[in-house]
């Protein structure tokens, strides 16, 4: 009896594993996305920002 539970806590955890690796490798694919998408918003407001000022 303590092996099979021994064996579906392994399973559990193993599937836990599983997920934190996926969760990791997906967040670290996404970050440097987002990041870049936001410095290019910066770069834009920046941009308007020295035209409006050109125009003035």
């Amino acid at each position: 009896m303590e092996i099979i539970l021994m064996f579906i806590a392994g399973f559990i955890v193993f599937i836990l594993a599983i997920i934190a690796i996926i969760k990791g490798v997906t967040h670290r694919i996404k970050s440097p996305t987002d990041d870049l998408k936001e410095e290019i918003s910066n770069l834009r407001k920046r941009v308007d920002e020295l035209e409006n000022e050109k125009k003035s």
